[in-house]
């Protein structure tokens, strides 16, 4: 296949970062669907698109389209991709994938029944950090890891489906924590067998509907322990740099968050700097969607993957009443 067809559905902030860096790679066709046709073709004409549609279901059943990239609220996520998948279309999905795990469920069972190649749109799964950082810890020069602490807090305004409780499904944990845990995950690489989370009961004026700033920690199968702080309240004054930490039997690494730089104080001594070129992943992951319709194979961010991070949500939304450790659910 060449000239992949691409519809992408929703014309937003996130669209528009993705049509930006598809036009960049070159070798696929855009379309654009909204719920406003001119502003679907005012997309195409921005972006070198070859034509728009008046609302997601044209997109999603055209014969022009290979493939649909959802960049709807994650609480249409579902619907379109049913939509699509009936239809023959490959899929790559926004993150949260869905509000909840009933949700992912029913999309991996259409998926399937469809036998369509679905994605979702993790870019932190393909961030230069993740490699960088796994190498060192393989090399041995930190020894064992121990504890994984990684820092995200930065203040966000939450307006539209956002401050919705209903269409959001959750908090900030759920529609842009999901990055940090999958990130989390990723650096660690090991999984994740227990869950617990606490959150401040400091008053203030919350920043999302649900939850607004959360710790999470985290037990690994390989014995290490992680921990998450993430906050759409705290105020960050660098504009999200911060640092992280690994803190190992024989040294640490400590890395800003975002995948800017690391240092490595071990049996050696290393300064990384993991790539900026591509610093979010974002390159990375459209051009491994567009390689694995093309080739027609499983991608590596896929929907089980998913599931495993929104599993780890649920689990430590279920913590926050309990007050204790929680197991995430198995699909």
């Amino acid at each position: 296949m060449s000239g992949l067809r691409l519809c992408l559905l929703g014309c937003g902030a996130m669209a528009r970062r993705h049509a930006r860096t598809l036009r960049a790679l070159g070798g696929v066709e855009l379309r654009f669907a909204s719920r406003e046709r001119e502003r679907a073709e005012a997309f195409g004409r921005e972006f070198g698109g070859v034509g728009g549609f008046a609302g997601y279901e044209e997109g999603c059943v055209s014969p022009l389209v290979d493939a649909v990239i959802d960049c709807t609220p994650h609480a249409l996520h579902l619907a379109n991709a049913r939509l699509a998948a009936s239809h023959g279309k490959h899929l790559l999905i926004e993150k949260p994938v869905t509000r909840n795990l009933a949700e992912l469920d029913a999309m991996i069972e259409a998926v399937n029944a469809a036998g369509v190649i679905a994605m979702v749109a993790e870019n932190y799964f393909f961030k230069p950090m993740v490699r960088v950082f796994r190498e060192l810890v393989a090399s041995g020069d930190v020894g064992r890891p121990v504890l994984l602490e990684l820092n995200r807090t930065n203040r966000s305004s939450t307006r539209g489906w956002r401050a919705d409780a209903a269409m959001m499904g959750g908090g900030a944990l759920l529609e842009g924590g999901v990055h940090w845990i999958n990130y989390l995950i990723s650096l660690a690489g090991s999984e994740v067998r227990a869950v617990l989370a606490v959150r401040p009961s400091v008053p203030y004026p919350a920043a999302a509907p649900f939850e607004d700033t959360l710790e999470v920690v985290v037990k690994f199968v390989d014995g290490a322990v992680g921990k998450l702080l993430h906050s759409w309240y705290l105020k960050n004054r660098l504009k999200g740099v911060q640092l992280s930490k690994l803190y190992g039997t024989d040294g640490n690494i400590v890395f800003e968050t975002n995948g800017l730089m690391l240092v490595l104080a071990g049996k050696r001594t290393r300064i990384r700097f993991p790539g900026v070129r591509d610093l979010m992943g974002h390159r990375a992951m459209l051009a491994h969607f567009v390689d694995c319709v093309t080739r027609h194979q499983a991608p590596a961010m896929s929907l089980a993957l998913a599931r495993r991070d929104l599993a780890i949500i649920e689990a430590a939304y279920r913590s926050l009443e309990s007050g204790r450790f929680e197991v995430p659910a198995q699909a």
